[in-house]
């Protein structure tokens, strides 16, 4: 291996295992230790890449939209033994065995930046730092390394950028991340060698320091999400060099195009999401060395002035044009110009008619997207000639075939796919007649007759009138994922689709009409429902076929198949970000590989997940990531877990997330430890200890109970018939609606009342209440009253007259009750209703 490659992979030992390597981050960090240039860079990670020391992350068979940004490497962790070998001694890092004089080492990955770097390692030219979100970054982290030209802190917890970072002279790249500051320090202009500079994901940030034109040799500037910058000074005309420029989801930030006049060596620019950033402006056709545009859901694409200075861009390889609230009508003719353009994103553009005549001349192409795109028509003919592309994503457009010469496609989206019904388009978008059943059979067969033998990933979800797949589909050899979802009419998938041995991913959620499933070859699996099997003869169990997938809804059942935590390790759900709905599930009453805490603790969701549900969990505690690393949560429930016993809901760090609905089912041992999570609707069912502990988590963190009390809008407890001590109502004083069912003897709790004087809609159900207790008519908010199911009580309570704002009564399958003779006097009464009121002869004079 030459010596500048062999330098290039051995400093790819500084990241921890296993880590993503975003490109970029790389190569910028190679320029800024000397080893190489921007142009040399990309061809060294193409011979690393050759040689397999790095590897793509993620499989060929995924087809996510390009973008710069998540172009992403890892190393094997054998190789990265081998880039660690070959650094020796210069390296230092966590968990290393210190031979040599600290002094020799040039390149540091530690795990604390709140304690002090040692004076001794002054010589450290680049520092990383791993698995610090839990401390809080200290300049003396890194302020006595005055050679230092890499400082990586993406993996801090940056309170505040201090502002002695000013004094790092020789520092070339600086990633700071997530800054929770309102201000970056003026100080930071000093680092006039800087070249790299990421700043994203800092909402707190208000604005740049005004003199940021000083480091005038900026090259890379990331601002991503920094959503409360409103301008930018007037010194960042200076900022000449940059080549790179991402300000997508800075949402509040105006004025740029003064700026990008200026900028005219820019290579990539991403304004997705600045929804404040005026008209589109003519100078954009002045960045003649664009390779990558983003202008996605942006004001510039609102404006409905015509793009012409697109054509201006002839080195453009990426363009993405998405919006939802697209003003534009057309694309310019003069887009034919782009001859190297390979990926074109026009989603959302509704107004959209037809394609340039030019569109053909865009040969380059490899990926399209005109998903939405209702009003296009002559797709077809559009297409005709992009013999390189694949990807094709045309959900919920018109089309009636595809042209014969896409023979390189690997990914088909047709979803929801629409035909056009009447002579008016506009009517077409609101009220969209899907093709028919028969349509489906001549599209699909003429697919599979135009050689589409490259095809990997056929979407066919949507398609509500689809009533069957043809045998013609296994002509598909490489088909690898085929999905179906929401074809509610399709009633049949050919038996032969078994001998697609390439196929292994078939989605058939909500496929109400299907019969019955074909037997699918031992690879290839059908999801979202995917059963957990154990392997023959000692072997790994099915759960490692997932390790591929990234499915929007993933149900997983029978857990207790899984053989090792390794096999839940491997599949790496963590990383799955297309994930918003998840369910666990173990059978009850059967044994277990592994035990049912220690493979939870490896089937940590991602970070997107909203709705969760987990079953049959047999162990005695939680884990902690349940709730607390999951922001998005909204839904959680939580069944059939007979010997739960606790469950910690302390959080970390910030403030935890509102949940729109907590369930709790058959959960009879659990208590709640530290402060509840927050939701909006509570269900506890059969979960006595659940309600005896509330009151304890709660009064010992009083903070968490006063914001609960104003969030939670309806509480229900059912099924729970030990002894209650309801005193722990106290803590949702505000509560307007509240459901018991079947929960025993209530006239014995007289508390019940004191803490429900804003509750607004009460439910009682139970078939052996023989009396309604004295405390309902003591509710002085009470609109909605419903008792169903209680044959024992034969009436009204004399208080009951004192609900005076009742506007609502309903008597539900209360085969004893009589109507009260003064029901009359509830003023306030609107609607009465009795279900099953059996020998009703008539009803009282006062309500007549």
């Amino acid at each position: 291996m030459p010596s500048y490659l062999k330098l290039c992979f051995a400093y790819c030992a500084i990241f921890p295992k296993g880590q993503k390597i975003l490109i970029d981050d790389l190569i910028h960090q190679w320029v800024s230790l000397g080893f190489s240039t921007c142009e040399l860079g990309e061809k060294y990670i193409s011979q690393l890449l050759g040689l397999s020391f790095l590897e793509h992350s993620k499989p060929s068979s995924t087809f996510e939209l390009y973008d710069e940004d998540v172009i992403l490497f890892t190393m094997h962790d054998l190789v990265h033994d081998l880039a660690r070998s070959v650094m020796d001694n210069e390296l230092l890092f966590v968990g290393k065995s210190t031979n040599a004089a600290e002094s020799c080492y040039h390149y540091a990955l530690l795990d604390d930046c709140s304690k002090p770097l040692g004076s001794d390692l002054s010589k450290i030219r680049a520092l990383h730092f791993m698995d610090c979100d839990k401390y809080e970054l200290h300049d003396a982290a890194f302020l006595s390394a005055k050679s230092l030209r890499v400082l990586d802190l993406s993996e801090c917890t940056i309170h505040k950028l201090a502002y002695c970072i000013g004094e790092l002279k020789q520092l070339r790249y600086l990633s700071a991340p997530r800054v929770q500051d309102t201000e970056i320090p003026d100080s930071i202009t000093k680092l006039s060698k800087l070249v790299y500079l990421n700043l994203h994901g800092s909402p707190a940030l208000l604005a740049l320091p005004e003199s940021i034109g000083e480091i005038e040799g900026l090259m890379y500037l990331d601002l991503s999400s920094c959503s409360r910058i409103k301008k930018l000074p007037e010194s960042f005309k200076r900022l000449q060099k940059l080549v790179h420029l991402d300000l997508s989801d800075c949402s509040s930030v105006e004025g740029i195009s003064v700026f990008l006049e200026s900028l005219t060596k820019l290579e990539y620019l991403n304004l997705s999401y600045c929804t404040n950033i005026g008209d589109t402006p003519e100078v954009l056709g002045g960045l003649s060395k664009l390779q990558y545009l983003n202008l996605s859901h942006s004001s510039y694409l609102e404006c409905g002035k015509e793009a012409e200075f697109l054509g201006a861009l002839r080195k453009l390889e990426y363009l993405n044009l998405s919006s939802r609230e697209c003003g534009l009508k057309k694309l310019p003719e003069s887009l034919g110009r782009l001859t190297q353009l390979k990926y074109l994103m026009l989603p959302g553009w509704r107004d959209l008619k037809k394609l340039p005549r030019c569109f053909g001349s865009l040969k380059s192409l490899v990926h399209i997207d005109l998903s939405f795109c209702w009003m296009v028509d002559c797709v077809h003919e559009a297409l005709v000639g992009l013999t390189n592309l694949q990807y094709l994503n045309l959900e919920e457009t018109h089309l009636s075939s595809l042209p014969e010469d896409l023979t390189k496609l690997r990914y088909l989206n047709l979803s929801g796919l629409r035909k056009h019904s009447s002579n008016d388009p506009r009517k077409d978008q609101f009220n969209p007649i899907p093709l028919a059943a028969e349509t489906w059979d001549i599209l699909i067969n003429h697919m599979c007759g135009i050689t589409l033998s490259d095809l990997e990933h056929l979407d066919l979800s949507g398609n509500y009138l689809l009533e069957r797949i043809p045998e013609s589909i296994c002509s598909m050899t490489k088909l690898h994922t085929l999905d179906l979802s929401g074809c509610i009419r399709l009633e049949k998938i050919p038996e032969s689709i078994c001998i697609v041995g390439s196929l292994k991913f078939l989605y058939l959620n909500n496929c109400r009409s299907l019969s019955e499933i074909p037997q699918l070859g031992s690879s290839a699996i059908s999801l979202p429902h995917f059963v957990v099997c154990a392997g023959n003869d000692g072997s790994s169990s099915n759960l490692v076929l997932l390790k591929p997938t990234d499915p929007f809804e993933l149900d997983i059942t029978e857990l207790e198949n899984v053989k090792s935590a390794g096999e839940a390790n491997s599949i790496k759900l963590l990383e799955k970000q297309s994930i918003w709905q998840l369910k666990q599930e173990w059978t009850q009453g059967v044994d277990r590989f592994v035990d049912d805490n220690i493979l939870l603790e490896k089937l940590v969701p991602p970070s997107t997940l909203r709705k969760l549900e987990i079953c049959g969990y047999n162990s005695v505690i939680f884990p902690g990531w349940v709730v607390r690393q999951l922001p998005n949560l909204k839904s959680l429930v939580l069944r059939n877990m007979a010997n739960l016993e606790e469950w910690d809901t302390s959080y970390s760090t910030g403030e935890e997330n509102v949940l729109n609905r907590v369930d709790r089912h058959g959960c009879p041992m659990l208590r709640m430890k530290g402060p509840l999570p927050k939701a909006k609707q509570w269900e506890i069912r059969c979960s006595d200890n659940v309600l005896s502990s509330w009151d304890e988590c709660i009064v010992s963190h009083t903070s968490a109970s006063s914001s609960s009390s104003t969030i939670t809008t309806w509480l229900s407890v059912r099924d729970c018939k030990g002894p209650h001590q309801w005193r722990w109502l106290q803590h949702f004083p505000r509560l307007p609606s509240l459901d018991i069912t079947n929960c025993g003897d209530l006239t014995s709790s007289p508390e019940i009342n004191q803490h429900l004087s804003s509750l607004e809609t009460l439910s009682l159900r139970d078939l052996h209440m023989e009396e309604l207790p004295i405390w309902l008519g003591e509710l002085p908010s009470l609109k909605n009253l419903e008792i169903s199911g209680s044959d024992g009580v034969k009436e009204l309570n004399e208080n009951t007259r004192q609900l005076t704002k009742l506007e609502s009564l309903e008597l539900s399958f209360c085969k004893s009750i009589s109507v009260s003779h003064w029901l009359g006097e509830l003023t306030s009464l609107k609607e009465l209703c009795m279900n099953y009121k059996f020998g009703l002869r008539s009803l009282p004079a006062s309500i007549q």
